[in-house]
Order: C-alpha cells, then structure tokens, then sequence
C-alpha cells in the first residue's frame, strides 16, 4: 500500500483510511467504497448519528428486503439499504475522534477451536 495512507479505524468488515497526499479518506465497508474530503466524512458522520433506526425499521417493516434503514445517493437511481448493526458498525469506523480500542473476540474472524 502507497505509504501516504494511514489506517484510522478498521473493523471485520472494513477500514477507514487517510492519504495525506491527497487530504481525503477512503472508507471501504462490506462490498461498498467511498472517497471523501474531511466534509463529506464529517457529513456521512453526522447523518448516520442522526438515522432513527427503529422508524425506519417500522416504516418497512413489510419490504421484499431483508436490510430496511435507507441510505440515499446523489444518484437517484441508487440507494445504500443497511441494517441497525451495519449502521453501528460503519459509526464505529468513522468515529475518528475516539481513541483506539483493543479489538473485541467478535471483531476476530478466525475459528477457535478448543482442545
């Protein structure tokens, strides 16, 4: 990896970094990837605080998709549908402000097996 990005936050399913270089961040959570200045990180932050979750859960609590809290694009044609925990977990990687926590025994993907 280009030695101008430093890894900030990094969990089972993805990381937050920052390229100097650049002055931006690059968030790769799951299957998603996204390239942002320091106000659209503070942005994406801020509107994930501020999802009601349990509204939204309600409100398609009948949808044909299994994941219910929607998350909308600039794209019209495009919209980001998470579940609580994926919320959660993408607030945890982009909480930079939080000092670092040693890494729990569910952020450990490896089988244990016991003898």
């Amino acid at each position: 990896m280009c030695n101008h990005f430093k890894y900030l936050t990094k969990n089972r399913n993805g990381f937050l970094v920052y390229c100097a270089k650049l002055k931006a961040y690059q968030l790769s959570y799951k299957n998603l990837n996204f390239n942002l200045t320091p106000e659209e990180l503070d942005s994406l932050f801020k509107y994930l605080k501020n999802i009601d979750c349990d509204y939204w859960e309600k409100e398609y609590e009948n949808s044909i998709y299994q994941k219910k809290i929607p998350i909308p694009t600039l794209q019209t044609n495009f919209m980001i549908l998470l579940e609580r925990y994926e919320v959660f977990e993408l607030l945890v990687l982009l909480d930079i402000t939080k000092p670092k926590e040693y890494l729990s025994m569910t952020d450990i993907d490896y089988p244990i097996h016991l003898n």
